[in-house]
């Protein structure tokens, strides 16, 4: 997609790059002064670097533009995530306090994730037991020294890994959060005797109690220090030696970007960043359609992403985990599965057909791609079923090839005795159950009703399946982009730098000294500001939000609330009068007569960035032009002449009827019988069932200087 609406005076205004990279692909985004493009290129998984550079020089290229015109440049990629899910051997050693050489294998000591499963083996932990070595220390819970740290066994313990070709350490002592002395010791022994060895401290990495959490999450620290180091050191020089100046950023799992030498200093937080800034942007882009309530579909080309958006604020969960390994760490809340268009179909005890986990990716990638693969994918499935252009994917850059997509196909429905069409429509369906499912974690596990959301729907394959997962979940409306494949992209220039702070601070809450707790937000506040003057943002851009996380006395999980200054003047009767409200607006029921405890207290620092958006551009001056009719199998086994049209061909106003099929240069829209869709100013689509179209969809084609005029008068 390529908008372009700047004047020729504009040429050398600085630019903003949003680049994510997938397992599949690698989209990119390049916004300013009315000027915005899109891009989707082959993720080159033996070397990231090459595909987003060439993919740099591509689109910078198609706009005409230079490298030094670049002055915002913000990444984000699957590469830790798939470092750990991959398990990939590395020598990652473990120093802890006599006595807990096993947390991380002992874990929960529960049955997950489920408890029925008799069959069920708990995951390898991240670290084996032989390099997992104990020192001689002990705190106590409120950072009280009970027994010394034993000098000569931290040496022993270095020494022996060491030899056991370990790179890199994670320490995690007990109590660590509150007293971190011990920790750094250890640090300043290490950095004396063996100089190379990376070094993971939890007292730097999460200040939080759960010592089974704290111990995986260093860990996790420790096992992609090294690989984030390189790989980001490599970029940044790489789009240096290119000719761009600017200090890139990386989106981090909180929905924030920082800088990359922050995330070198604490890999652990761009843990989950491939998935963010698809939140992210589809929360930015509904917004600017007026729309507060979002349930979020990121389709690519390896899984699905889902995320539910609630009062235009996406949902922060403090614990998640990547792979079967316990985090905690700020994160956007969602559910990832494995249903990407690459997900592969196959055929269980010639019985029963099954789509995913497993994944064709980008190489060989599904059997129409002609690189090998001959396995039957979602992409294979859409391909037969006459939902894609084969002479159009990703805008026409990579062929595909229907007689291969057909074979493989047809084997499937052989292998299960079926025909081929039952096939297709079998791997599509199943996938579209596996989203379902997603989003009912999301939303009715919750309490919450997905018919109250819009589902937006993005990715590549994201918006090819929008219609029949919202049917199937009886939403009513969906909104789509105006370049589905490249909103993650567009979500990492429209996030803010941000930076959570936690320190663990156990008590009764109405015993608490209140300067106390005060002192301890100060501390926060200095460390906040000091990494925000490490991601260069200027002063008066600086927001700073404090919150608390309280719970019943006695309970196991807590709620976190906003802490005012008059709180921290006055007391925390008001901050538990609030408590109370918000415990039974979540869970039906408060205990007001029941002690409150303090758990953790949290400081948010954010650094607001200039906002991007999609351009508007002129209305409809002539219905839409319908470049041809394919021919498509719909999901109750019909075939069916369907129109197709090029969203170049569309403008602003414009109402489309399904069946038909809407192609973008790097995405594609299947709208299904019954439902039409309205494109707005900036080319987003209104998705609607026919009978419930009405004003507000025609409301919702406006622009939002349009509907504030409208509402004005």
């Amino acid at each position: 997609m390529n908008i372009d609406a700047s004047a020729q005076a504009n040429l050398r205004a600085p630019l903003s790059v949003g680049i994510d990279t997938g397992g599949t692909h690698t989209d990119l985004v390049l916004a300013g002064d009315g000027m915005l493009r899109t891009l989707k290129v082959p993720t080159t998984p033996q070397d990231l670097n090459d595909g987003i550079v060439d993919g740099l020089m591509q689109i910078l290229a198609q706009a005409g533009r230079q490298p030094k015109d670049v002055g915002r440049f913000v990444y984000a990629s699957t590469f830790v995530t798939n470092l750990i899910v991959e398990g990939r051997e590395r020598r990652l050693g473990l120093i802890t306090t006599d006595g807990f050489r096993d947390v991380l294998e002992i874990g929960r000591a529960s049955r997950k994730p489920d408890v029925y499963d008799i069959q069920w083996r708990p995951p390898a932990p991240l670290v084996p037991r032989y390099l997992r070595h104990t020192v001689v220390e002990r705190m106590d819970h409120r950072g009280q020294v009970l027994v010394p740290l034993d000098e000569p066994t931290v040496v022993a313990a270095l020494t022996r890994l060491a030899e056991q070709g370990v790179q890199s350490i994670s320490v995690c002592l007990l109590h660590a959060y509150v007293n971190p002395s011990h920790e750094r010791r250890i640090a300043e022994l290490a950095a004396g005797l063996f100089p190379d060895i990376d070094l993971s401290l939890s007292s730097d990495v999460v200040r939080e109690f759960r010592e089974y959490e704290r111990t995986s999450t260093t860990c996790i620290n420790a096992f992609i220090k090294r690989p984030i180091r390189e790989h980001l050191n490599s970029l940044q020089q790489r789009i240096r030696d290119k000719g761009i100046d600017a200090a890139p950023f990386i989106m981090q799992g909180n929905g924030g970007v920082c800088t990359f030498e922050s995330a070198v200093r604490l890999p652990v937080s761009v843990t989950h960043s491939g998935v963010m800034g698809g939140i992210v942007g589809a929360t930015a882009l509904a917004s600017g359609c007026g729309i507060q309530n979002i349930i979020t579909l990121d389709m690519g080309g390896t899984s699905a992403d889902v995320s539910l958006v609630s009062g235009g604020k996406p949902v922060l969960a403090n614990r998640s985990s990547v792979g079967a390994h316990p985090l905690i760490v700020p994160t956007l809340d969602m559910v990832t599965i494995g249903a990407g268009g690459g997900s592969i179909a196959w055929s269980e005890s010639g019985s029963a057909m099954r789509v995913g986990p497993r994944s064709a990716g980008s190489i060989p990638g599904p059997a129409c791609y002609g690189l090998g693969g001959i396995q039957a994918t979602v992409t294979d499935a859409n391909l037969y079923c006459g939902r894609l252009n084969p002479a159009y994917f990703l805008g026409g850059a990579r062929p595909l090839y229907p007689d291969l997509a057909q074979q493989a196909v047809e084997r499937l429905g052989r292998d299960l005795g079926i025909s081929a069409d039952a096939a297709a429509l079998g791997i599509i369906a199943i996938a579209e159950a596996h989203m379902a499912n997603a989003v009912k974690l999301v939303s009715v596990e919750r309490g919450l009703d997905p018919r109250d959301f819009t589902l937006v729907a993005f990715g590549g394959a994201g918006a090819l399946h929008a219609v029949q997962l919202a049917q199937a979940l009886s939403i009513e409306k969906i909104l789509i982009p105006p370049a589905p494949g490249n909103l993650s992209a567009m979500g990492l220039i429209c996030a803010n730098v941000r930076h959570d702070l936690t320190r663990t601070h156990v008590g009764n809450l109405q015993a608490l000294d209140v300067k106390a707790i005060r002192g301890v937000y100060d501390e926060l506040l200095a460390e906040a500001g000091t990494l925000l003057d490490g991601d260069r943002v200027d002063a008066e851009r600086r927001r700073f939000m404090l919150s608390a996380d309280i719970r019943y006395q006695g309970q196991n999980y807590d709620l976190n609330l906003h802490v005012s200054e008059h709180d921290l003047a006055h007391g925390f009767e008001g901050l538990a009068e609030r408590f109370h409200e918000q415990h039974l607006r979540v869970y039906g029921y408060n205990l007001s007569e029941r002690s409150l405890q303090l758990v953790n207290v949290r400081v948010t620092a954010t650094g607001l960035n200039d906002p991007s958006h999609w351009p508007s551009i002129a209305g409809a001056s002539a219905p839409a032009g319908v470049g041809e009719a394919r021919e498509v199998l719909l999901a109750d086994g019909r075939r069916v002449n369907a129109p197709v049209y090029r969203l170049a061909t569309l403008q602003p106003g414009i109402l489309l009827e399904g069946p038909c099929i809407v192609e973008y240069p790097g995405a594609t829209l299947y709208l299904a019988p019954g439902w039409n869709c309205r494109f707005d100013q900036m080319l987003n689509a209104h998705l609607a069932t026919a009978q419930h179209r009405d004003t507000t969809s025609d409301a919702a084609s406006q622009s939002p200087k349009e509907r504030e005029h409208v509402q004005a008068a």
